[in-house]
């Protein structure tokens, strides 16, 4: 009976998945608890609009303005001239709107040393096309 030698690749493909596994599924749990942490942190509903005051009708987001841009909110019942998007040489949403309502959304501010501190984080002004007179 002659003895044989384990072959070379065999070992090397054991070692390999030996600590390959463990190492593989370590780094997914702590990429898992990183995501888990990060959605966590993200309580607050984030979206395109945060942080802009932004004009809407019934069914689209007409514009939206940076909220560190904007001089004056609009009131109930104030007249506003939108631009509108411009998408392949035509002109989307551009007229005279009313304001008809005005909603404010805020965020807690811990950075801030007060009592229930918050900062604005969106306001939309719900809009209605006004007729051309």
């Amino acid at each position: 009976m002659l003895f044989q030698l384990p072959d070379p690749i065999s070992l090397v493909a054991d070692a390999v998945t030996f600590v390959g596994i463990p190492a593989l599924a370590w780094s997914t749990y702590q990429l898992w608890q990183g995501l888990r942490r990060e959605r966590a942190e993200r309580k607050a509903f984030r979206s395109v609009s945060q942080g802009c005051l932004e004009f809407s009708d019934e069914k689209v987001g007409i514009n939206l303005v940076p909220l560190e841009t904007v001089a004056a909110l609009p009131r109930p019942g104030d007249i506003v001239f939108l631009p509108g998007e411009t998408r392949a040489g035509e002109n989307r949403g551009e007229g005279v709107y009313e304001v008809e309502k005005v909603s404010f959304t805020f965020l807690e501010a811990p950075e801030i040393d007060q009592p229930c501190p918050a900062v604005p984080s969106k306001v939309v002004a719900h809009v209605r096309k006004r007729a051309r007179q």
